[in-house]
């Protein structure tokens, strides 16, 4: 039983993984040295049919994954952690992943935890004094969960091995978290005693973007159902079909969903909470990685061209729905993209073949936006 959900979770990360964005490079860039980094200005050259475009200031991160923000100023990032003893395995040698804080200001990595376990999938909690993540196998999509408090460095586990898929999860507040596991059960996790309750059995394999609003969750399932169970959870409403990413607003009043429309297509909504289309952002092949400003005014996603490259990134103004194209050139996307505190500058990871290490690395670049 164990092998067949650990197939079904790889199969699901890697249609989650082909997210991308791709645009071609001005060739009158210019390159600025401010404290050590390389800040790249570009004008993106193409004209799409997104109404606005912009010119943004990039820092690139080589050899590491982004994973959140801390502050403006401080990242929480994922690498290899080479003080650590090394595996070998399929002819390569393989250095375990930790966690680290990486300062803009510095360019210094501190490792949260070293250790020779693999750690990654960090969420910090909205006061940025906690922070939910995952240990796990390189060879799994599954791993377990832990809650750390930055200023302790306690850390406490709260679920078994291979509970939990690597993308599942979210904060609720400063002091609590809300998780499903792989067999469909929905839990929340408060902080103050670390001990997860059960809330819901939503009676499917991989629920995922869950929500709760008022005491009422949101989930989807792998069939793409959007589901609302009522607060008293005695009732269970279908608010959309075809529904394969769910986000909701900061302010809990609006929703953006990715939604299929046919073979190959998709679209990318803002509804109300009961799943009333308010009106569309854009469609594409694919749209992944989508995430709301922290003031609601804006929502960023990926659009992805029929052969699996991303398009471009792209930032929607959320009162007109009108896009604006990030100049990044990137292939693929390995992430969810995320904000900063301020909300004027974005953190997309992404992925680069490496042909001799016969694998993939990851760089992470933060991009202004306007």
């Amino acid at each position: 039983m164990r092998s067949h959900i650990r197939a079904a979770a790889i199969m699901l990360s890697s249609l989650l993984l082909l997210a991308g964005c791709k645009q071609q490079w001005n060739s009158n860039r210019e390159e600025l040295q401010v404290e050590g980094k390389t800040i790249t200005l570009l004008n993106n050259p193409e004209k799409t049919s997104y109404e606005k475009e912009e010119m943004n200031a990039i820092i690139r991160l080589n050899d590491v994954r982004g994973m959140d923000w801390l502050s403006d100023d401080r990242i929480l990032v994922d690498r290899e952690n080479r003080e650590m003893k090394p595996a070998h395995a399929d002819g390569g040698v393989w250095y375990p992943h930790n966690i680290y804080i990486h300062a803009l200001s510095t360019g210094t990595d501190v490792p949260l935890l070293p250790s020779g376990e693999n750690q990654g999938f960090a969420q910090a909690s909205p006061d940025k004094n906690k922070i939910y993540y995952k240990t796990f196998s390189l060879q799994s999509n599954t791993g377990k969960g832990h809650l750390m408090d930055l200023s302790s460095g306690m850390t406490t586990t709260f679920t078994d091995e291979d509970e939990i898929t690597l993308d599942n999860g979210s904060w609720i507040d400063n002091d609590s978290i809300l998780y499903s596991t792989i067999k469909g059960t929905i839990h929340e996790l408060r902080t103050d005693d670390g001990k997860p309750r059960q809330l819901y059995d939503a009676r499917t394999m991989f629920p995922s973007n869950l929500a709760i609003f008022d005491g009422s969750i949101y989930y989807t399932t792998l069939k793409g159902s959007l589901f609302a169970v009522s607060s008293d959870l005695k009732e269970q409403s279908l608010l959309l079909d075809n529904a394969v990413w769910m986000t909701p607003s900061p302010d809990k009043q609006r929703l953006a969903i990715v939604r299929r429309i046919k073979s190959g297509e998709a679209e990318l909504l803002i509804t109300d909470l009961e799943g009333k289309v308010l009106y569309t952002v854009a469609q594409d092949s694919q749209i992944f990685g989508i995430a709301w400003s922290p003031d609601g005014t804006k929502l960023a996603y990926a659009g992805i061209t029929s052969n699996g490259t991303a398009r471009g990134v792209y930032v929607a103004d959320t009162s007109t729905g009108l896009s604006a194209t990030l100049a990044l050139d990137v292939k693929f996307i390995a992430d969810p993209v995320r904000w900063n505190p301020s909300g004027d500058r974005l953190m997309v990871s992404s992925t680069l073949p490496d042909e001799q290490q016969s694998r993939n690395r990851f760089v992470t670049y933060l991009v202004r936006v306007r």
